[in-house]
């Protein structure tokens, strides 16, 4: 059976990238066209082509610049026409510099490869600034220039980064041990989840694996993996 974007929240979908929901694209539905938040890595063209049909895409939004989240955005720009939106303090890098933000081998060999394919970044995005009725927050440590997207209406944050949940059921989450120096600064990641919390989300959306549903369900995943 073929594998479809779910909605999580109105106007909100999340399309599982391979593996299974590892890599998500979210699809977030606006008054004058869809914005597509990630694009996975670079393999993701087939799938992301089948959850985008039919659908106007006016804008792809990256909440960061590692090759896992970009790989396949030049592809999805050029497939759909949409202009490309993401950090200020990233934009440079990813279009004509180095994007290896992680702090160890893994990251530097392995995931910011992914992300070779660049192009123009038509949207430089700063904290407060608006995607598709979402707030546009600063979220640094994972990556310098980390976003997530906050809408307070009913309390939906989507993120880029962990903690990760493991478990298809979002009120009972299994949490993903990564290595800390997966982080561009550890501290600063960890602290910046944290902030995040001060928001009380009821909702919380990432780029890597499923949704949690409540507030502390989300704070026992960053007391969990503690990075």
């Amino acid at each position: 059976m073929a594998v479809t974007p779910t909605q999580v929240a109105d106007g909100v979908h999340v399309g599982p990238l391979f593996p299974r929901n590892m890599f998500n694209t979210v699809i977030l539905e606006g008054s004058s066209g869809d914005v597509v938040v990630d694009a996975g890595p670079p393999w993701s063209g087939r799938r992301l082509a089948r959850f985008l049909q039919g659908r106007d895409v006016i804008e792809h939004v990256v909440t960061h610049a590692h090759g896992d989240h970009v790989g396949s955005s030049a592809w999805l720009c050029n497939h759909t026409g949409a202009s490309l939106a993401m950090s200020e303090i990233e934009a440079d890098d990813f279009e004509h510099g180095s994007i290896n933000y992680h702090a160890n081998r893994l990251g530097k060999y392995l995931v910011a490869p992914m992300g070779r394919k660049r192009r123009t970044v038509d949207r430089r995005l700063k904290e407060g600034d608006t995607v598709a009725g979402f707030q546009v927050l600063a979220q640094p440590g994972h990556s310098p220039g980390l976003l997530a997207f906050w809408r307070e209406s009913d309390r939906t944050l989507i993120v880029g980064d962990g903690p990760i949940n493991l478990s298809a059921d979002p009120t009972s989450p299994r949490w993903l041990h990564l290595p800390r120096k997966l982080h561009h600064d550890p501290t600063e990641a960890v602290a910046s989840r944290w902030r995040m919390t001060d928001l009380e989300p009821d909702l919380i959306v990432s780029t890597h694996g499923y949704p949690v549903r409540g507030l502390d369900r989300w704070v026992e995943g960053i007391r969990t993996v503690a990075h």
